[in-house]
């Protein structure tokens, strides 16, 4: 079995979510010894929103290369994703709200 755990708070070693979303796959690897863990770090490599630029490549529009690494490196975040069959999630709440790291 694979968990995905997915942070995204830039506050480091003071984060609340990151805290709890470490319990629960700690709690998980107590319950499944067996499981594989992968972890993605939106704070420390952060995987750009889609614009206009990737839907034009959708489209086979020429790409520059910064365009193909962000490609390549959603593609890579997005097979992970595909593969897990459980994802962990500790998404911080900045001014009540779950924010958009970009």
């Amino acid at each position: 079995m694979k968990l995905l755990h997915v942070d995204s708070s830039i506050l480091g070693q003071g984060s609340v979510s990151r805290d709890l979303s470490a319990h629960v796959v700690a709690t998980f690897r107590g319950r499944h010894p067996d499981l594989a863990v992968s972890r993605l770090d939106l704070a420390a490599t952060p995987i750009g929103h889609l614009t206009a630029a990737h839907l034009t490549a959708a489209q086979d529009a020429p790409l520059d290369d910064a365009l193909k690494s962000d490609i390549a490196l959603g593609q890579v975040a997005l097979e992970e994703f595909l593969a897990t069959d459980i994802v962990v999630i500790g998404a911080p709440m900045y001014n009540l709200g779950v924010c958009l790291l970009n």
